[in-house]
């Protein structure tokens, strides 16, 4: 992030880098641990390992699962529709309610506008009618309880969990959270601002690239596979209205399950669901069944390569499609699964990570939901192992589907799964979801009672039979995303029959039908809009310094300001050099840590506590757009010179200000310019800015303009990032043409 006009861009995003360098470090080499020879095993407390003792990576036994007898639930309907469960246990003072809405899942969001049913979750414990989101948790907090709500692909979840003595205030706090939720604009803008900072983080991971992109090739347009959180683009499109739509239009008591388990008997509950969410506070209102599109088929292998250039490891996803929930096929899959990929000690972790040491990690999973499913195989691996790891995992896929088994692997796998069973049901709250799980999936009404013999009941030929109908190796989709210029050749030898797609990492759109980002259209150019555009410039060249501006080769320039993020508000102090046309050497100085960053007209680098780096060739454009906005001097010796144009707009109000508009096309894209219609001044700059975290809206607006040496410079600046406020700052001294070392501008040794 630069703290130049282009607002805090990449100094702030490598504040954030540094914090997590350090624990990422071992990650970022793309090695796994190493394997201990004969010679270097140690023991757990580290001494060596005695003489003639050998480790060796075995599956430990398998012992028999103890039966357990799930807990009988009672039930009743209320007038409004609302099923509600009870299952009572006195063992514990302690009350537990689960309300699943199976109508308002991520997969109900309007088309576009993926994140709707996600944040509007998330808003629910912000504040009511008459309760404040501090009012909401201190009330909770003040009794030991919990409350939360949350959004999956099927459904919204609330829950809450007291000591019996606080039942009613428990079910109160529920009832108002989901009846009358306030949205506040302000805690709207707030809520969305962490998710789309946490949002530019995932972005920048190529780990949750490569399972979005997977997913969205596996559902096409069938809503499963949009990402629930939503993107950054359909997270800025979200207003406060879409949320209140919404929450009317799905939060429904005929689409809605209530289990309670723990210390209560099921009069006390079903009384609780009336007068807590019965008709006379949550009437009845009935909603048309929502179906999904069908997935597409997958024919053949299909090979998505993600280019990052500067990766030093690869991601691998491999997939399928899977099935819904109640399909028969669930608890065998579950078992033959386990074998394959679902746990530490199964195939693939075994192969992949510890016989060949490719990966940290190997693994696989079945995700089934109400409507459809899919299966995938995720592991990563350094650059140079890339083939080596992605052919090894499509051939143990392609093994698996011959049913070949060791019967040690089947009693382990199902020992395991049965003998997790009561543990997965130990508290009152995982009860209360087990008991919604059997009505909102439709499985069978004995499902959890017989779940232990069903899974201890599957046999060798039922596995034969399962895994050649799920693990087909001809028949899959394959993401890898890393450096495709160092493994892409090789892979596509490795997998001739393949059909190939390649696109670079910062163009991926999750929304798109091709996964691309679309091109950004611009201002159309007239005869009469690029007069009005070049007056407008020539105007704010003038009024900025005119015949002045020329004469300027270099600015230097401090202040100090804040830091707006999530978490809180940090200070900053920032030192800033740029050199005219193409030179910049920024520092800022946080708390946490000072981090400078550079551009010294080739390329760009970075500097933290753990060292200095090159920043990707992408950058180098970002920093040109940086300079050229720096007082808006490089800009106006462009356009004085011929060598740039503007387009005119037209006005439009910007933070309460009504500007005039241009737009003028960077190194790095489209960038929309403000005046101010008195002054001509160039006050402020919107683009689309895409740095080591992802892509953001970036809004810089500059003020307070004092004289330096005859040029005017703005004082103030301000960012704003996705349409919140993300900083400021203020210089403290400016100084033209100050003769700066070009070695400044060099990555430092």
């Amino acid at each position: 992030m630069k703290l130049t006009r282009h607002g805090f861009g990449i100094i702030l995003l490598g504040a954030m880098l540094s914090m997590s360098a350090l624990a990422s470090w071992s990650q970022s080499t793309g090695k796994p641990p190493a394997s201990p020879s004969k010679s270097t095993q140690q023991t757990k407390a580290g001494g060596a390992v005695p003489s003639g003792m050998k480790l060796v990576t075995q599956m430990p036994a398998s012992t028999a699962a103890k039966p357990y007898l799930f807990p009988k639930a009672v039930t009743r309907t209320l007038s409004n529709g609302l099923r509600v469960f009870v299952v009572s246990d006195s063992r514990q003072p302690l009350v537990a309610a689960r309300l699943v809405l199976m109508s308002a899942g991520s997969r109900n969001d309007p088309v576009g506008k993926p994140g709707i049913a996600n944040l509007a979750a998330d808003l629910l414990t912000q504040g009511t009618a008459t309760r404040s989101a501090q009012q909401i948790a201190e009330a909770i907090d003040f009794v030991g309880g919990s409350l939360n709500a949350g959004a999956g692909k099927d459904d919204t979840r609330l829950s809450v969990r007291v000591v019996k003595k606080d039942f009613n205030l428990g079910m109160d706090l529920l009832s108002d959270i989901l009846l009358h939720p306030a949205f506040k604009k302000e805690e709207v803008d707030r809520r969305r601002q962490q998710a789309l900072s946490g949002l530019q983080v995932q972005y920048s991971d190529p780990g949750y690239i490569a399972g979005a992109m997977l997913s969205r090739l596996l559902y096409g347009q069938n809503p499963y596979g949009y990402p629930g959180n939503g993107t950054p683009d359909s997270l800025r499109a979200i207003e406060r209205d879409d949320l209140v739509h919404f929450r009317d239009d799905r939060y429904t008591p005929d689409q809605a399950l209530l289990a309670f388990a723990g210390d209560i008997s099921p009069d006390a509950a079903f009384a609780a669901a009336e007068k807590y969410l019965g008709a006379a506070v949550w009437p009845k209102r009935e909603v048309a069944a929502q179906r999904s599109p069908a997935s597409p088929p997958v024919q053949g292998l299909r090979v998505i390569l993600v280019d990052k250039p500067d990766a030093t490891q690869t991601q691998i996803r491999v997939g399928r499609p899977g099935i819904p929930r109640n399909n028969p096929d669930y608890i065998p899959l579950l078992v033959t699964n386990r074998i394959f990929g679902g746990g530490f000690n199964s195939r693939l972790s075994t192969e992949v990570r510890q016989k060949k040491g490719l990966t940290y990690g190997a693994y696989s999973s079945f995700a089934s939901y109400q409507q459809a499913g899919d299966f995938s195989a995720s592991t990563f691996t350094r650059t140079e192992a890339t083939v080596e790891a992605t052919k090894l995992v499509v051939d143990l896929i392609g093994k698996m589907s011959t049913g070949a088994l060791d019967p040690k692997e089947l009693d382990f796998a199902r020992d395991y799964l049965a003998g997790v069973f009561p543990i997965q049901s130990e508290t009152a709250e995982n009860v209360a979801s087990s008991i919604l799980n059997v009505v909102q999936f439709d499985l069978p009404a004995d499902y959890n009672d017989v779940y232990q013999q069903r899974i201890l009941a599957v046999d060798p030929a039922q596995v034969k039979e399962i895994a050649g109908r799920y693990f087909d190796s001809n028949n899959l989709v394959l993401v890898l995303v890393g450096n495709v210029k160092a493994f892409g050749e090789a892979l596509h030898k490795d997998f001739p029959q393949a059909k190939f797609e390649e696109l670079p990492f910062d163009q991926v759109d999750l929304l798109t039908p091709d996964l691309r980002k679309p091109k950004v259209a611009s201002v159309a150019a007239t005869p009469e809009s690029l007069e009005r555009g070049k007056a407008l410039i020539t105007a704010a060249a003038e009024a900025a310094g005119g015949a002045r501006l020329a004469k300027i080769e270099s600015v230097e320039f401090h202040g100090k300001g804040e830091f707006i993020t999530p978490q809180g508000t940090f200070p900053v102090e920032t030192s800033v050099i740029v050199a005219f046309p193409d030179h910049i050497r920024a520092e800022l100085t946080l708390p946490m840590a000072a981090i400078k960053t550079g551009f010294d007209g080739k390329s760009s680098w970075l500097q933290s506590p753990q060292g200095a780096m090159d920043l990707p060739p992408a950058l180098n454009a970002e920093n040109l757009r940086t300079i050229a906005l720096t007082a808006g001097w490089g800009l106006f010796q462009q356009a004085l010179e011929g060598k740039s144009e503007v387009k005119f707009i037209g006005e439009e109000e910007v933070e309460s200000q009504k500007l005039l508009a241009a737009e003028w096309t960077s190194p790095a894209g489209p960038v929309k310019l403000y005046f101010d219609p008195a002054t001509r001044m160039l006050v402020g700059a919107r683009f689309r800015q895409t740095g080591l975290q992802g892509p953001a809206e970036v809004l810089d607006l500059w003020s307070d303009f004092k004289a330096v040496e005859g040029a005017q410079f703005p004082y103030k600046h301000t960012t704003y990032r996705d349409g919140a406020k993300s900083g400021g700052v203020t210089a403290s001294s400016v100084q033209l043409n100050t003769k700066p070392d070009p070695t400044v501008f060099n990555k430092p040794k």
